[in-house]
């Protein structure tokens, strides 16, 4: 409920309205231009590795179409069909035409530096073999697989994989080697006559090959029709069949759990240039741009923060501020005063706040005032009533003991009087001290215990720390007024009036019990009532009513008189009022 009252508030509201407002465009538009952007890069980054892979197989057609070439030279050479066909020819003659076959193929490895040899075999001559090298050193090839495979090809160019062995010699050459052989045909009969075979060095193959690569960790790597390797970063790959199947377009394959694309493409002898780009690293590119968004979008709302903590702190702070104090007001605090005071609509608001409490506050005190002067105006008006209500029954106490010759008892009732008249007069001030209070119900009794022959017995029980307390003068004289004439005179025996004394916390409690006739239960009600008729009552109970109303004035409704009574069991009358001086109370009645 607390959170769901803290979302209510302005302030809260304008953060978020700003934060969501910044940072939600921002986020939007970040998210859009990546998955744009990546999009893009992936597209071009895919595109750049075709262009690569097309490259790199226009490069190998042109490099084996150099070398079939040459082979077709030899095919379409009328000497090196010379020496094959005619079985005829003389020795000499032979002799002639193999230094001339030997100088052609020397002229054809001249222009092709790559080429290491190239030889020619007599099918009909088993042991006849053409060759630019003069050792002439080869091992016995006629039942050969490669020679059984050109045979095989019938014509058609057969080309053969990376080694590290060479085809012809069959022994180790420190370098990788592949080849090219054609079957040559009789011109007349179309028979096989014989059998060419060129091998080449796969050095500069390699090193062109070695340099395609895409990221760190893609390859190229060419396969023949068999999808064995003529080629592959891996040497000891050379000539095993690959496990990948051949693609027949952009394909994805998972390559060790790594999403890679496969880039196909055929050259023109029949094999397939394949490039093996991982993904991951096709996309890095648009890894850094999402990376560099995010840290756009996170500045945004680092940025969105500040500004709306920012906007806050001028804007719904000011505001929040104003409406506590708009509330402490209403508690209560006029002392409260805005600080935004400033040229803005806040500023203009706080001004217009501070002069409406200012005005409010001169217009509480002046009512407070008023209303001061109304209440002491009412405790006096209510003191005037009192004075003549206790003089009446005091001074008809004299008259009585006059009427009776008692001299002495006049003489000392009157002294009494006189201290009972001075202790009323207000030269101090309202409050008198509890003990002097106490001291002046003292001295009634004196007048009163003339009068009734000290029938009447006054106890007071009050603590010696209770003494210094402040009261209303002549606060309890009327209550113990009213227990003798009321309570105790109409008893045939004397009476007793106990004052009881206590403090319960900041409350001060007095009980004054007599044991008199007591009240009939249908008159308790209206003891303390305005409405009481008094045409019947005359000065009756009025002191009751006198002492309710001062307590209340003094000290607030929750305080006052109550009265408990049993008919012919005695009355105890209770009042209570604060340890404090009720001044307070008083001056700031208007406030209540």
């Amino acid at each position: 409920m607390r959170g769901y009252r803290r979302l209510h508030s302005i302030v809260i509201q304008l953060f978020l309205f700003f934060f969501i407002g910044t940072t939600l465009p921002v986020l939007i538009m970040g998210f859009l231009s990546y998955h744009k952007s990546a999009s893009i890069v992936e597209e071009q980054v895919s595109k750049v590795a075709s262009l690569t892979i097309t490259q790199v197989s226009d490069k190998l057609n042109m490099f084996f179409k150099k070398l079939d070439d040459s082979s077709m030279m030899v095919l379409n050479s009328k000497v090196v069909h010379g020496i094959l066909e005619d079985q005829d020819i003389s020795k000499y003659d032979l002799t002639l035409k193999v230094k001339e076959g030997k100088d052609l193929l020397t002229s054809i490895m001249i222009n092709s530096p790559e080429i290491l040899d190239v030889y020619v075999f007599d099918v009909q001559r088993n042991n006849s073999v053409l060759s630019a090298d003069s050792l002439m050193s080869i091992p016995d090839q006629w039942d050969s697989p490669w020679y059984r495979a050109i045979l095989e090809a019938n014509g058609q160019a057969v080309w053969f994989g990376l080694s590290d062995t060479s085809y012809l010699k069959q022994t180790g050459m420190g370098f990788p080697v592949f080849g090219l052989g054609r079957a040559i045909r009789s011109w007349d009969t179309g028979e096989i006559v014989g059998v060419m075979f060129i091998e080449i060095m796969g050095d500069v193959l390699i090193d062109e090959l070695n340099h395609v690569q895409f990221g760190d960790t893609g390859y190229m790597y060419v396969a023949n029709d068999e999808n064995r390797y003529f080629y592959h970063p891996d040497p000891s790959m050379y000539g095993k069949k690959s496990r990948i199947k051949l693609p027949s377009g952009l394909t994805e394959y998972n390559l060790n759990n790594n999403k890679t694309l496969m880039i196909p493409s055929r050259l023109n002898n029949g094999w397939h240039v394949v490039g093996m780009v991982p993904l991951k690293e096709l996309t890095a590119d648009s890894a850094s741009i999402r990376s560099f968004t995010v840290w756009i979008v996170f500045g945004s709302i680092l940025a969105a923060i500040g500004i709306g903590y920012f906007m806050t702190r001028r804007i719904g702070n000011p505001l929040v501020q104003l409406s506590r104090l708009m509330r402490r007001s209403e508690a209560g605090d006029l002392s409260v005063r805005s600080k935004n005071v400033g040229p803005s609509e806040i500023g203009q608001l706080g001004r217009s706040f501070n002069k409406m409490i200012e005005q409010i506050d001169l217009l509480i005190r002046r009512i407070a005032a008023e209303e001061s002067e109304k209440k002491k105006a009412e405790i006096r008006a209510l003191r005037y009533q009192i004075n003549p209500h206790f003089l009446y029954n005091t001074l008809n106490s004299i008259r009585w003991m006059a009427k009776l010759n008692r001299t002495n008892d006049v003489d000392r009732s009157v002294t009494a009087l006189v201290h009972l008249l001075e202790g009323s007069l207000e030269r101090n001030g309202v409050f008198i001290r509890l003990g002097d209070e106490l001291e002046l119900l003292r001295k009634y009794m004196i007048i009163q215990n003339y009068r009734y022959d000290n029938q009447i017995e006054l106890r007071i029980d009050c603590p010696e720390d209770m003494e210094d307390l402040h009261v209303p003068r002549m606060l309890l004289q009327p209550i113990v007024e009213n227990a003798i004439f009321h309570g105790i005179a109409p008893l045939d025996e004397g009476g007793v009036i106990q004052i009881r004394i206590t403090l319960q916390e900041q409350d001060v409690i007095v009980r004054i019990e007599d044991n008199g006739i007591g009240i009939k239960p249908e008159r308790i009600k209206g003891l303390l009532s305005y409405e009481q008729d008094h045409s019947k009552q005359g000065m009756t109970h009025i002191g009751l009513r006198h002492v309710h109303q001062t307590v209340q004035l003094y000290y607030g409704s929750r305080y006052g008189v109550w009265v408990e009574s049993t008919e012919g069991g005695g009355t105890r009358v209770t009042v209570t009022f604060a340890k404090q001086r009720g001044d307070d109370y008083v001056q700031s009645a208007a406030r209540g």
